[in-house]
């Protein structure tokens, strides 16, 4: 049986961006082959290139930074909703989430393979699923896509929903090799003081009793 599955995509100079944000850069500060004592590098990038959480302070200045958020509600069981077998582009609605009021974290598979270059064909969640959601006990939403909203989106409904109900959101998973069922979740943000996002290494553990 599977141990784990690793659903953060590889962050690389290769990695798609959302139009406008920093792309993943390595600049060297010292490099053994040339002269240097050691390799030591600064990474250069925006906070959602990647698998990433998304703070309130994201769309509300004064709200919490990505250095605060509960720990609890990026540990513990999840249900993984496949909706990779539809080539909709329209939001994800009640009906096809509806499985995930049964679970306090829910993770949506939407894509069989992850796109090599941004695309702004994904599919968002209607705000009114994520209220259902919100309403249900569901403190995380995690999508294989780059935003919850559709790319085009300026008042970002849907992540002002998930944001003022505390709801926690993971973009940009790999959920490729992931089938439906339920798993523990184990996606911890780094302690980024002032910072509205932090990069995560997200992973899927079978349940004990499985």
């Amino acid at each position: 049986m599977r141990r784990l599955w690793d659903i953060s995509p590889k962050v690389s100079v290769h990695s798609p961006v959302f139009p406008g944000d920093t792309p993943f850069q390595v600049l060297w500060n010292e490099r053994i082959n040339d002269g240097g004592v050691a390799n030591i590098s600064t990474i250069h990038m925006s906070a959602h290139v990647g698998a990433h959480v998304d703070a309130p302070m994201h769309l509300d200045s004064g709200a919490v930074d990505v250095s605060v958020l509960r720990l609890e509600r990026f540990i513990g069981r999840c249900r993984v909703i496949d909706l990779s077998d539809s080539d909709r582009t329209d939001p994800m609605t009640e009906e096809e989430l509806a499985s995930g009021c049964y679970a306090e974290r829910v993770l949506v598979k939407t894509r069989k393979a992850l796109p090599k270059k941004w695309t702004n064909v994904f599919r968002p969640i209607d705000p009114a699923a994520v209220r259902m959601l919100r309403e249900s006990g569901v403190v995380l939403i995690g999508l294989d896509t780059p935003s919850i909203d559709p790319a085009d989106s300026v008042l970002l409904p849907s992540h002002r929903v998930a944001l003022q109900a505390g709801i926690s959101l993971i973009e940009n998973l790999d959920l490729t090799e992931v089938e439906a069922g339920e798993y523990e979740l184990i996606a911890l943000p780094l302690k980024l003081e002032g910072v509205e996002a932090s990069p995560v290494r997200a992973i899927l553990r079978p349940l004990p009793h499985h």
